[in-house]
Formats: structure tokens, sequence, C-alpha cells
């Protein structure tokens, strides 16, 4: 737990760096606040909780075979969405700290989730390679914790076992929509079948590990530290200090969190199981995100967001197929690990989320989703470990399988592409050569001028642009048909 929150505390340092802050504060300080948070982190997890060897190594092996998978150190394919994120990568180890781009007339900043990328472009040296394989260390370190962390939720090998392989495979029944779908049109993609829902989604785990790590790994991270606080094996004050320093790697994922924490903080008052220690760590953490949590909101509301319910019949598909298979179980269960307070918000949040929107790609839905499907898929997990009845064994047979099908064909396509290639372009010259979409530039970029800081460039992205991003095309799954039909 101590490493976990050091990670995520040095990456907020060092984004003081990337805005160009002297050198000599921003290491005095990237030795000094991890190292207290990290203490702070060991001193609070008292618990009387060990993990075995062999568990540690079992996640750690789980957790970078699914990250290899998902394209990390360019050995299997990598979907679209690494095309710009391929491209950050590159530019934040190509470019001296602080850089620039010159976008629609002025100097523009990244204005983006940059934690994942940071220590891989700091530490990953001058080459491609090596900022790659340095992302793979490091997401692999990160999820290996949260597996054998999460490990604690449950007694016993097989226990654990099983909750592994749902966690990992959890997914709405993706497949009934898309047989939906194409009965309906007769227009259907089986490449990525999560699309059937029109852009409303709730993403399956592989999709989220496949296409947007950072943002998966945030949200795993608050939904764990939340149950452990639960169960109590570890105190509010990490719980609270995890949320600001998670915000660098998914800002979105925080809206997901807000009714737990409001729970929590409600629950401790009240009970009054709280000290100065866990009120010292949280200040101390939100000290160290304050940069961050100004740097993510520059310019934001120009992303766009508001309501923007789907049809009736949609919302009622998308709850039937998405959230009622794993719900009404783990509701009847009544020696459920998971509390049934937490469950019941995890319910709200679903049910209520696909009403809103943030950017024009529903991010809002598929991220904010994150920490309540994490907790209602442990939920589902701890349910499936106990479950004898044979009506309940194949009710939940059917379930994992059907459910599945949206994983293996996100590990099919890693199998069936080629690797992805080694990006030539930098953010802005690739910008426009996505081939699953074209957002606004303030989805990633926002001026310079607009900051409440004074930043100076000391480099700027070349604005020549070359004419091939990439050796060889980035093959991979079509566009969304209701795209195409929008178009």
């Amino acid at each position: 737990m101590a490493i976990l929150v050091a990670f995520f505390a040095l990456d907020n340092v060092l984004l003081l760096g990337f805005l160009g802050r002297p050198p000599l504060v921003v290491w005095a300080l990237a030795l000094l606040l991890p190292s207290l948070l990290g203490f702070a982190a060991y001193r609070l997890t008292s618990a009387p909780c060990r993990i075995s060897l062999p568990t540690i190594l079992v996640c750690f092996l789980v957790a970078a075979a699914l990250l290899i998978l998902g394209g990390e150190g360019r050995l299997f394919y990598a979907p679209t969405d690494w095309q710009v994120r391929d491209a950050v990568l590159a530019d934040m180890g190509r470019y001296r700290w602080p850089f620039d781009y010159w976008l629609d007339g002025r100097s523009q900043m990244l204005r983006a989730p940059i934690g994942m990328y940071l220590i891989p472009a700091l530490l990953g040296g001058v080459s491609q390679f090596g900022r790659d394989w340095m992302l793979l260390a490091q997401n692999s370190l990160i999820l290996g914790l949260l597996f054998a962390l999460g490990s604690t939720l449950f007694e016993g090998r097989r226990a654990r076992w099983i909750a592994l392989i749902v966690f990992v495979m959890f997914s709405g029944l993706d497949v009934l929509g898309n047989l939906i779908v194409q009965s309906a049109t007769g227009e259907v993609r089986w490449d990525h079948i999560e699309d059937w829902g029109a852009g409303y989604q709730y993403s399956a785990h592989i999709t989220q590990l496949f296409w947007v790590p950072q943002h998966a790994l945030a949200g795993w991270a608050v939904a764990l530290v939340y149950l452990l606080w639960r169960r109590n094996l570890v105190p509010i004050g990490i719980f609270g200090a995890i949320l600001p320093l998670v915000a660098l790697w998914s800002p979105l994922i925080l809206f997901g969190t807000v009714p737990f924490a409001l729970f929590a903080a409600l629950r401790v008052l009240g009970s009054r199981s709280w000290n100065w220690l866990d009120i010292s760590t949280c200040l101390i953490a939100t000290a160290a995100s304050a940069a961050a949590l100004v740097y993510l909101s520059t310019d934001s509301a120009a992303v766009g967001g508001g309501l923007r319910p789907p049809t009736a019949i949609l919302y009622l598909l998308i709850m039937l197929f998405e959230v009622t298979p794993f719900l009404l179980p783990v509701l009847h269960d009544r020696n459920n690990g998971v509390d049934r307070t937490s469950l019941a918000i995890a319910a709200v949040c679903l049910f209520l989320m696909p009403s809103w929107s943030i950017g024009m790609f529903n991010d809002f839905q598929t991220r904010a989703s994150i920490m309540p499907l994490a907790i209602l898929a442990v939920a589902y997990a701890d349910w499936a470990t106990r479950i004898a009845g044979w009506r309940e064994k194949v009710g939940f047979g059917v379930v994992i399988v059907l459910g599945s099908f949206t994983g293996v064909i996100g590990i099919a396509n890693a199998l069936r592409f080629a690797p992805t290639p080694i990006p030539h372009c930098s953010v802005a010259g690739i910008w426009e050569r996505q081939s699953t979409s074209h957002p606004p530039h303030s989805s990633y970029f926002a001026a310079r001028d607009a900051f409440p800081f004074s930043i100076v460039a000391v480099d700027r992205v070349s604005s020549i642009h070359q004419r091939q991003c990439w050796d060889r095309p980035w093959r991979g799954p079509a566009r969304p048909f209701f795209e195409l039909r929008g178009r």
C-alpha cells in the first residue's frame, strides 16, 4: 500500500517539472513527498494482513501478461486509441520540459491526464523502445500491486482464483446486444462488440485495460482502497489521500467516486473513526496534487458536456444486459463481503450515468463508471465463491460465458493483428490522422496563457509533420457503424 500511494504521489511531483518549475525544487519534493505519504500509508495500514510470496508472483505475472496482450511493449497489437497515446509518450520523451505546440495560431500546451507517461518519459531514455518497456514495467507494477492487495478480500486459494478470473473477464452481455442490433438493422460489428449501444457503454475490464489503462488503473486503485477501508483493513486517511493523487491519471473517474467519498465522510464523522494522522495524510496528498488539479481544470470547459440520455428502449437494454445480471444476485446475497450500502451506491451510479455526457465520445459514462463497476465485480466474485446450488452455478456460468465474449474478442484482436508500429509524428501531427476519431484540440490541449501560473516553454514541437506517422498501416477493427451512418 505504501508503494502504491508513493507511486501516485511521485507523478504529481514530476508534473511540476513538466510545467517548468525549478529542477532542484522538483527533485527535493520528489524525495520528500512520496516518502512522507508512503510512510504515512505504511504506519496507517496496521491490519494483520499478509500476502504470500507465491500470490504476489502470480499477481505480477498475470498483470504483465494482460498488459503485453493489450499492446504494451509493442509485442502485440494495441487498439487505435494508442495512436495518440503513443505520440504523447514520444513527445514527452523527445522534447525538453516544458514544451509547447503552435496550434490554431497560438502557443498551446498538453493539458491531459498525463500521469501514466511522466515516469516512462523521464526514465525510458531517448528511444521509443526504452519508453515503451518502462511504461510496461510501471503499469505491471501498479496492476500487480492492485491484484495482490485485492487478494486480501478473499480467503483461500480457490476463492482468489475465482475472483481473479471473474474480475479480469468482467463484462456486460454485449453479445446479446449485438445480436439484437444485427436482427433489427442488419448492421453490426463483431470485432468490438461493445459498440452495440450507439455510444452508450459500460466497458469490459479487458477493454478498459487494453484501451485506456490509465483510467482503469486509477479507478481500480480507488475502488480497492475503498473496499479495504470497508473491511477495516486500511483507515479512512488512505482512501482520502488516494482520491486527489490519481486525478492526474484519470480525472474522469473522480466523478464516480464522489458518492462513495460522501458516504465515507459521513460514516467516519458520525462514528468518529478518524484521527489527526488521517487528516494530515489527506492534507499532504491534496497539497501534493494541487498543481495537477489546477492543470487538469485549465480551460476544461471547452471539452463540453451535459444531459444526453439514451432512448427509453436503449436504456432498458443497457440496464438489462450491463447491470442487472450482476446486481440481482449480489443484492440477494446476505453474506456478501461487499456491504449493501456500497452496492446500493454503485447501483444508483450505474442507473444514472448513461444520462450525462462529457466530451464527444460519452467518456463520462465509460470512465466515471469504473469504480462502481469494479465494486460490483468484486461483489459478484464474492458471491461466486460461495454458490452451492446447481441453479446458481448454471446461472453464474451462463452470465460469465456470455460476458466473456467481449474480453475474448479483445484478446483475439491482439493476436490476429500485427504489433503496432512506432510513431514518427508528434501528437499535433497525428491528431488529424487518427483512424477512429477527430476530436477537437481542446480534448488534449490548452492555450499556454490560459494557465493561472507562468509557463516558459523551452522547446517547441515542430509544426512540420511527416507524411507518414507510421512505417506501415495501423490496422485494426473498423469504425463503428453508428459513426459511419452519422457522417
